[in-house]
């Protein structure tokens, strides 16, 4: 176990580091760049410590480059879920909110629940997943200007520059399309774990590209329960004693962006696959107390698309 444990608090233009080694501690700020990254290792190397022990908040592009560094340098990196800290700052009554103070409450986490290490994806899926970024990017901007063209613009000239937007925008996303599936063929686990996901009866090209960017590497989540839970797709129940007994709806603690992309497909394979259809068939004869709201029980048949997912896995 490491004895150096140290917490990183990353904003975009730089990082606050709280160290300790036993009864030491020690803060100081880096910037956020390859310099103040190599400055940190030095740092870090110069205390003759061991391989530390490194927690951060998942801050996207903002702590990607760091982690990647101290993991090659031999730290243990985790990457820790915003929400668990901020809980964790309510449970010891945290009256202070600076970043020197987060660092601090990063690494006192680490040191208490020595959260699992953190792999890095590979440059491939690293690609991937920037792509995928643009292009939500590009869809978002489409729909407001699709919406806006059918609000009932009346000046002729404002309806030509709103279609040569959307025109622009449409050839962006065959480029980008075109990058995403050039990314998964000319990778070998990208690619069968695309096709994989393509043998379940709702899944198309664009939802496997999501799906590939947005779930872990395989092997983190071991079973589909916790492949449910993860989107938070999994059921969340709110009773106590005789008068609280409220209908059970999903938890919505998870990735949204999974919840958001799986919604629709899910709606096809209710109609089209026979496992989510028997699924739902069975749902609908459960007591009224035990079901779900209609959106609830409907986003929870996700879960037999990933179970099917986890079965041919394990083939």
């Amino acid at each position: 176990m490491n004895d150096t444990v140290v917490g990183i608090d990353v904003a975009k233009k730089t990082l606050d580091v709280s160290y300790a080694q036993g009864q030491r501690k020690q803060a100081r700020i880096f910037e956020n760049s390859a310099d103040g990254w190599k400055q940190m290792l030095s740092w870090l190397k110069a205390k003759g410590s061991q391989p530390a022990h490194v927690g951060m908040e998942a801050t996207g592009r903002y702590s990607l480059g760091v982690a990647l560094m101290l993991h090659d340098a031999g730290h243990t990196v985790s990457i820790i879920d915003p929400a668990q800290i901020r809980d964790f700052a309510r449970g010891k009554l945290g009256r202070n909110k600076t970043d020197k103070a987060d660092a601090a409450l990063i690494r006192e986490y680490t040191t208490l629940f020595r959260p699992e290490p953190w792999t890095p994806p590979s440059p491939a899926l690293r690609r991937l997943c920037e792509l995928q970024t643009v292009r939500a990017g590009l869809v978002a901007n489409r729909t407001e200007w699709k919406n806006r063209l059918g609000s009932g613009l009346g000046d002729s000239t404002a309806i030509q520059v709103a279609k040569a937007t959307i025109d622009a925008l449409s050839s962006q996303l065959e480029v980008i399309d075109t990058a995403i599936a050039e990314t998964i063929d000319q990778d070998g686990d990208l690619r069968g774990r695309r096709d994989l996901l393509l043998s379940v009866v709702g899944v198309g090209d664009t939802l496997a590209a999501l799906l590939l960017a947005e779930m872990p590497e395989p092997g983190v989540l071991r079973r589909s329960a916790e492949m449910i839970a993860y989107a938070g797709l999994n059921p969340s129940h709110h009773r106590s004693g005789t008068s609280i007994d409220r209908p059970t709806r999903i938890s919505k603690i998870g990735n949204a962006t999974l919840r958001a992309a799986l919604y629709m497909p899910v709606l096809s394979a209710m109609r089209f696959n026979p496992v989510v259809a028997a699924l739902v068939a069975r749902l609908k004869r459960r007591p009224p107390q035990a079901q779900t709201d209609r959106r609830g029980r409907n986003a929870q048949t996700a879960g037999p698309l990933l179970r099917r997912v986890e079965d041919q896995q394990t083939v």
